[in-house]
């Protein structure tokens, strides 16, 4: 028994090493660098099994806002969602075999404030689990030694580009990430945030058959829809770069079969040709109520 014992102890300090070298973890001692943990409840991976969950039989934000989890602060809580199964994103692009179960990134960070107040954590394993990792490395962040300030942070950098954009705001979501902050409970709007309202291409430009499309009203992305069906890594980076300006769709493209047409071709879902026009082509929904 305490041989077994040394060599857990030994096989622990052996497999921290190599992940601080393989995985970039910091080291647990390093001055001046965020402390590399595993995380407090590690949870399974999300299984593509069974009929859809009920949630995916509302398109209208109402009723869907009133099945969704909320957080502490009173938003939307997407994590919790897929934990209490209310939601099930695919892990693949239909038609293609999901990854392997069972792996999770298993170390979250927990950066040091000024005091253990302002301590804030980032869980790692629950960022890794929607997200795929160019989506942020290295673009938004190095993988050694960026520093991270809040105000960057308030200034759009670093957590601010899906914060308040995709994912919970920043300014009402203090507690999810500095955990031993006191906040009122529920003041926060459960939104959902993340709607894109598509900027025109040049008149004309890849429109399919020559069809005269300007006088339709801009497209209109539900971002909400989208991520409760699929994980943000499905279609970020193959299909989309997440990055305002970074991507041209038109209707040619679609109607071959890439961005949107890689799944609205009328089998996975709608099809985007006439006659449906007007499932994307909405009037403009006022800011704060979608």
């Amino acid at each position: 028994m305490v041989a077994a014992g040394v060599s857990l102890v030994v096989l622990g300090a052996a497999c921290s090493q190599v992940a601080s070298t393989v995985l970039d973890i910091p080291p647990s001692q390093a001055a001046g660098r965020p402390v590399a943990t595993p995380p407090s409840a590690p949870q399974a991976e999300v299984v593509d099994e069974g009929p859809p969950p009920a949630f995916e039989r509302t398109l209208n934000p109402d009723s869907a806002r009133a099945l969704l989890p909320r957080d502490h602060a009173g938003n939307i809580d997407w994590v919790q969602a897929v934990r209490a199964g209310v939601i099930r994103p695919r892990a693949a692009l239909p038609g293609r075999s999901p990854p392997p179960a069972g792996f999770l990134f298993g170390f979250d960070f927990l950066y040091k404030g000024p005091d253990t107040t302002f301590d804030a954590l980032f869980p790692h394993s629950v960022h890794t689990e929607w997200l795929a990792c160019q989506q942020c490395h290295p673009r938004i962040f190095a993988y050694r030694n960026t520093p991270v300030t809040m105000g960057d942070i308030f200034q759009g950098r670093f957590c601010a580009e899906c914060h308040g954009k995709v994912s919970y705001p920043v300014m009402s979501g203090c507690e999810r990430c500095h955990q031993r902050l006191a906040m009122p409970a529920g003041r926060a709007t459960p939104d959902f945030i993340g709607t894109l309202t598509f900027r025109r291409t040049p008149p004309t430009a890849g429109n399919a058959a020559g069809l005269e499309t300007d006088s339709l009203p801009p497209s209109i992305f539900p971002h909400w829809i989208h991520r409760s069906r699929f994980r943000c890594k499905v279609c970020h980076m193959e299909l989309f770069e997440p990055r305002a300006g970074a991507n041209t769709i038109t209707m040619k493209a679609i109607g071959e079969g890439a961005a949107c047409g890689r799944c609205h071709d009328g089998t996975i879902a709608f099809r985007s040709t006439i006659g449906t026009c007007q499932r994307c082509h909405v009037a403009p929904i006022p800011t704060g109520t979608h």
